[in-house]
């Protein structure tokens, strides 16, 4: 690990541990059914980045993160999206939320869900 990366890195594993995955932004009672099946699971929050993309994130830590150091065991040989990560897009460096929107319950989805088709209905007419 370079010096500046173990600087910047020093005390903070957060990007290792967990996984976002973007997805569709949902379209149908479909989509919505599988956006509350997700929020249904330990660990699993979606969320609606800056971007206006929809992510899925699943909060897992790496098994190559190193529990008694917080640091990579494979980091010479990480993969390339870990060699790509910037830390200027890390939460601790950046200090702004990736999440524009956040669901972390059911709960918080179906009434966004409830006001989005609202303002559809609004709109139409």
């Amino acid at each position: 690990m370079s010096e500046k990366n173990k600087m910047l890195c020093d005390g903070c594993d957060e990007c290792c541990r967990y996984i976002a995955l973007e997805m569709d932004a949902p379209k149908t009672e479909e989509d919505y059914d599988n956006i509350v099946w997700f929020l249904l699971h330990r660990n699993v929050h979606v969320y609606i980045n800056w971007e206006n993309e929809w992510l899925v994130e699943f909060a897992t830590p790496c098994m190559m993160l190193d529990p008694k150091t917080g640091l990579c065991k494979i980091y010479d040989k990480r993969p390339k999206l870990c060699r790509d990560y910037k830390q200027k897009d890390c939460v601790r460096h950046n200090h702004e939320s990736a999440e524009k929107i956040s669901f972390n319950t059911v709960d918080e989805f179906k009434k966004y869900w409830k006001e989005m088709k609202a303002k559809k209905k609004k709109k139409k007419k």
